[in-house]
């Protein structure tokens, strides 16, 4: 037993993929236990604490209800709301963050001049800029769009700042010593070797981007997932709001994988380490 728990701990051991994915599903199996154990039995409502939980089969004939178009609602539309709302005030993040960050991170007085900015940026509560983009751009379309490009700036600048401020000076010698410009030691140099950090960086912001949908749509409910889980809350279908939470995380899980298939194909040598 002794040997099994020190294999189990063993620091930075090599492991199969079969045994990582097998791993990897045990939290998964415990928790949906645990949920059917909390929901079942006699004094199911003692342990819910007067809350109410629907059961698994509850949530998943939901699901099958709104993905088969037989509700009211059409989920896919309200999950193609959510996904522009997000794709759009992302590409306003991007194009401040990028230019922005790589000339923090490659110019020294750049940097000094907008760090303590975007120190103090990192500070803000995202649920605080609600109410502060509602009182610029009241409730309507382009609140929402504001509301996800700023949070998703504050997140990805400093990312990118430090993408290529941790490109090795060696390199910026070496360009120097082959008479390359100002210009060219940026566009040719840093930000070439700096890419694929980058990459990862917009990959992670764009996630959690979409967990800011939650907060962009909780004003002026119109339509998107987010005004999904309101109106079920409002309306008593505790169901559909687990669903929907359940469907926010399948989506992003599924758009981090096609951000990791770009990030293997545009940078194939990072994942050959």
């Amino acid at each position: 037993m002794k040997r099994l728990i020190d294999r189990f701990f063993a620091i930075r051991a090599p492991i199969k993929l079969q045994w990582a994915l097998l791993l990897g599903v045990v939290p998964f199996l415990v928790t949906l236990a645990l949920w059917v154990w909390y929901t079942r039995g006699a004094s199911v409502e003692d342990r819910r604490g007067g809350l109410s939980m629907p059961q698994p089969e509850e949530v998943a004939k939901e699901g099958w209800k709104l993905l088969g178009k037989k509700d009211t609602r059409n989920v896919y539309k309200e999950i193609t709301a959510s996904l522009k709302r997000v794709a759009i005030g992302f590409g306003v993040a991007l194009s401040i963050s990028l230019p922005l960050g790589i000339a923090m991170g490659s110019f020294s007085r750049v940097g000094a001049l907008f760090r303590p900015m975007s120190v103090v940026g990192g500070y803000v509560p995202i649920a605080a800029l609600v109410p502060l983009t509602l009182l610029f751009w009241g409730t309507e379309e382009e609140q929402k769009v504001y509301f996800l490009a700023i949070a998703g700036t504050l997140y990805l600048l400093p990312l990118v700042v430090k993408s290529v401020e941790q490109v090795d000076d060696v390199y910026l010698q070496t360009a120097y010593t082959l008479g390359a410009t100002k210009r060219h030691t940026v566009t040719r140099v840093m930000v070439p070797i700096a890419a694929g950090d980058i990459f990862d960086a917009v990959r992670m912001a764009f996630g959690v981007g979409w967990t800011y949908i939650m907060l962009a749509e909780i004003v002026d409910q119109k339509e998107g997932l987010g005004a999904m889980i309101q109106i079920a809350q409002r309306r008593g279908h505790p169901e559909t709001v687990y669903f929907v939470v359940l469907l926010i995380v399948a989506i992003g899980f599924l758009i981090d994988r096609g951000f990791a298939w770009v990030g293997k194909q545009a940078f194939p040598w990072r994942s050959a380490r």
